[in-house]
Protein backbone atom coordinates (compact mmCIF):
# COMPACT_ATOMS: atom_id res chain seq x y z
CA UNK A 1 0.00 0.00 0.00
CA UNK A 2 1.27 3.19 -0.85
CA UNK A 3 1.39 6.09 1.53
CA UNK A 4 1.16 9.71 0.94
CA UNK A 5 3.80 11.27 1.19
CA UNK A 6 4.19 15.46 3.36
CA UNK A 7 5.32 16.89 0.08
CA UNK A 8 5.93 20.90 0.75
CA UNK A 9 5.07 21.34 -2.68
CA UNK A 10 1.40 20.70 -2.29
CA UNK A 11 1.22 22.67 0.78
CA UNK A 12 2.07 25.73 -0.95
CA UNK A 13 -0.21 25.28 -4.01
CA UNK A 14 -3.33 24.24 -1.20
CA UNK A 15 -3.05 28.13 -0.49
CA UNK A 16 -3.16 29.18 -4.25
CA UNK A 17 -7.06 27.66 -5.03
CA UNK A 18 -8.73 29.83 -7.57
CA UNK A 19 -12.32 31.72 -5.65
CA UNK A 20 -14.23 29.96 -7.97
CA UNK A 21 -13.08 26.35 -6.62
CA UNK A 22 -13.42 27.85 -3.12
CA UNK A 23 -16.99 29.04 -3.94
CA UNK A 24 -18.41 25.44 -5.00
CA UNK A 25 -16.72 23.66 -2.06
CA UNK A 26 -18.44 26.25 0.24
CA UNK A 27 -21.98 26.93 -1.99
CA UNK A 28 -22.56 22.94 -2.67
CA UNK A 29 -22.62 21.37 1.26
CA UNK A 30 -24.45 23.88 2.28
CA UNK A 31 -26.79 24.21 -0.86
CA UNK A 32 -27.24 20.28 0.06
CA UNK A 33 -27.74 21.23 3.94
CA UNK A 34 -30.45 23.30 2.71
CA UNK A 35 -32.20 20.96 0.35
CA UNK A 36 -32.33 18.41 2.97
CA UNK A 37 -33.75 20.40 5.47
CA UNK A 38 -36.58 21.68 3.14
CA UNK A 39 -37.09 17.93 2.03
CA UNK A 40 -36.86 16.86 5.54
CA UNK A 41 -39.60 19.07 6.41
CA UNK A 42 -42.04 17.39 4.05
CA UNK A 43 -41.79 19.91 1.05
CA UNK A 44 -41.24 17.82 -2.51
CA UNK A 45 -38.15 17.41 -4.27
CA UNK A 46 -38.35 20.11 -6.70
CA UNK A 47 -38.87 22.69 -4.04
CA UNK A 48 -35.60 20.86 -1.84
CA UNK A 49 -33.89 21.42 -5.74
CA UNK A 50 -35.20 24.97 -5.74
CA UNK A 51 -33.79 26.24 -2.03
CA UNK A 52 -30.53 24.52 -2.46
CA UNK A 53 -29.94 26.51 -5.21
CA UNK A 54 -31.10 29.21 -4.16
CA UNK A 55 -29.30 29.25 -1.21
CA UNK A 56 -25.84 27.05 -1.98
CA UNK A 57 -25.42 29.86 -4.98
CA UNK A 58 -25.15 33.19 -3.01
CA UNK A 59 -23.65 31.29 -0.28
CA UNK A 60 -20.54 29.89 -2.30
CA UNK A 61 -19.94 33.36 -3.86
CA UNK A 62 -19.63 35.01 -0.50
CA UNK A 63 -17.69 32.30 0.27
CA UNK A 64 -15.65 31.88 -2.89
CA UNK A 65 -15.13 35.74 -1.99
CA UNK A 66 -14.11 35.92 1.77
CA UNK A 67 -11.68 32.96 0.65
CA UNK A 68 -10.31 34.55 -1.33
CA UNK A 69 -9.81 37.40 0.06
CA UNK A 70 -8.35 35.76 3.19
CA UNK A 71 -5.85 33.51 1.09
CA UNK A 72 -4.71 36.79 -0.42
CA UNK A 73 -3.97 38.44 3.34
CA UNK A 74 -2.55 34.89 4.36
CA UNK A 75 0.01 35.47 1.48
CA UNK A 76 1.00 38.68 2.18
CA UNK A 77 1.76 37.96 5.77
CA UNK A 78 3.71 35.06 5.09
CA UNK A 79 5.99 37.34 2.72
CA UNK A 80 8.96 35.38 1.37
CA UNK A 81 9.21 32.64 3.87
CA UNK A 82 10.40 29.24 2.63
CA UNK A 83 7.24 26.80 2.49
CA UNK A 84 8.50 24.62 5.70
CA UNK A 85 9.06 27.59 7.93
CA UNK A 86 4.98 29.27 6.77
CA UNK A 87 3.74 25.87 8.73
CA UNK A 88 5.67 27.16 11.89
CA UNK A 89 4.70 30.43 11.45
CA UNK A 90 1.15 29.68 11.26
CA UNK A 91 1.40 26.76 14.46
CA UNK A 92 3.02 29.76 16.27
CA UNK A 93 0.22 32.14 15.19
CA UNK A 94 -2.57 29.69 16.41
CA UNK A 95 -1.12 28.99 19.27
CA UNK A 96 1.66 26.85 19.16
CA UNK A 97 5.06 27.20 20.77
CA UNK A 98 7.05 31.02 20.31
CA UNK A 99 9.48 30.37 17.55
CA UNK A 100 13.34 31.32 18.39
CA UNK A 101 14.10 32.43 14.85
CA UNK A 102 13.00 36.47 14.42
CA UNK A 103 12.12 35.53 11.17
CA UNK A 104 9.79 33.20 11.82
CA UNK A 105 7.85 35.06 14.99
CA UNK A 106 7.67 38.22 12.86
CA UNK A 107 5.72 36.27 10.18
CA UNK A 108 3.02 34.49 12.85
CA UNK A 109 2.80 37.75 14.75
CA UNK A 110 1.93 39.24 10.85
CA UNK A 111 -0.17 36.01 10.51
CA UNK A 112 -2.17 36.54 14.06
CA UNK A 113 -2.43 40.31 13.18
CA UNK A 114 -4.09 39.19 9.81
CA UNK A 115 -6.35 37.11 11.94
CA UNK A 116 -7.48 39.27 13.88
CA UNK A 117 -8.36 41.67 11.26
CA UNK A 118 -11.23 39.21 9.73
CA UNK A 119 -13.04 40.14 13.21
CA UNK A 120 -12.30 43.66 13.59
CA UNK A 121 -14.47 46.78 12.95
CA UNK A 122 -17.41 46.88 10.99
CA UNK A 123 -17.09 43.21 9.71
CA UNK A 124 -17.52 41.68 13.56
CA UNK A 125 -20.69 43.45 14.28
CA UNK A 126 -22.58 43.02 11.39
CA UNK A 127 -21.12 39.14 11.43
CA UNK A 128 -22.72 38.93 15.00
CA UNK A 129 -26.30 41.11 13.97
CA UNK A 130 -26.63 38.31 11.12
CA UNK A 131 -25.73 35.54 13.46
CA UNK A 132 -27.96 36.70 16.16
CA UNK A 133 -30.87 37.37 13.74
CA UNK A 134 -30.06 33.70 11.91
CA UNK A 135 -30.31 32.35 15.66
CA UNK A 136 -33.39 33.79 16.80
CA UNK A 137 -35.08 32.81 13.45
CA UNK A 138 -33.94 29.28 13.79
CA UNK A 139 -35.39 29.28 17.25
CA UNK A 140 -38.55 30.42 16.37
CA UNK A 141 -38.63 28.32 13.56
CA UNK A 142 -38.07 25.21 15.87
CA UNK A 143 -40.61 26.12 18.05
CA UNK A 144 -43.29 27.22 15.85
CA UNK A 145 -42.84 24.63 13.03
CA UNK A 146 -39.86 22.19 12.62
CA UNK A 147 -36.91 20.55 15.46
CA UNK A 148 -35.33 20.77 12.49
CA UNK A 149 -34.29 24.29 12.73
CA UNK A 150 -32.75 23.70 15.69
CA UNK A 151 -29.91 22.06 13.91
CA UNK A 152 -29.02 25.56 12.01
CA UNK A 153 -29.65 27.19 15.66
CA UNK A 154 -26.63 24.88 17.06
CA UNK A 155 -24.06 26.16 13.87
CA UNK A 156 -25.94 30.09 14.55
CA UNK A 157 -24.96 29.59 18.40
CA UNK A 158 -21.60 28.10 17.87
CA UNK A 159 -20.79 30.84 15.71
CA UNK A 160 -21.70 33.82 17.71
CA UNK A 161 -19.66 31.92 20.51
CA UNK A 162 -16.77 31.86 18.03
CA UNK A 163 -17.51 35.69 17.23
CA UNK A 164 -16.89 36.41 20.81
CA UNK A 165 -13.85 34.39 21.73
CA UNK A 166 -11.32 34.30 18.99
CA UNK A 167 -10.94 37.93 18.63
CA UNK A 168 -10.03 37.74 22.50
CA UNK A 169 -7.64 34.40 21.85
CA UNK A 170 -5.90 36.18 19.07
CA UNK A 171 -4.84 39.16 20.47
CA UNK A 172 -3.62 37.05 23.60
CA UNK A 173 -1.55 35.05 21.19
CA UNK A 174 -0.53 38.53 19.28
CA UNK A 175 0.83 39.76 23.17
CA UNK A 176 2.78 36.73 23.60
CA UNK A 177 4.27 37.11 20.07
CA UNK A 178 4.94 40.51 20.66
CA UNK A 179 6.18 39.80 24.05
CA UNK A 180 9.29 37.25 22.73
CA UNK A 181 10.20 39.45 20.55
CA UNK A 182 10.59 42.27 22.73
CA UNK A 183 12.05 39.98 24.70
CA UNK A 184 14.43 38.35 22.41
CA UNK A 185 15.73 41.89 21.40
CA UNK A 186 17.02 43.23 24.69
Amino acid sequence: MQRLVDDPEVRAYRSEVPWWVLAVIGGVPFGVAMGLSTKLDGSSWTEAGVGALVTGIPFGLAMGWWSANWQTGMKEAEGDLPTDKVEVAHQAAAGGPVPVDAEIRSAALSIASVQLGQFAGKTRRLSIVMMVLLWITSVVGAVADSLWALVPALFFGVMLFWQWYLPRQIRRRISVLSGATTASAD
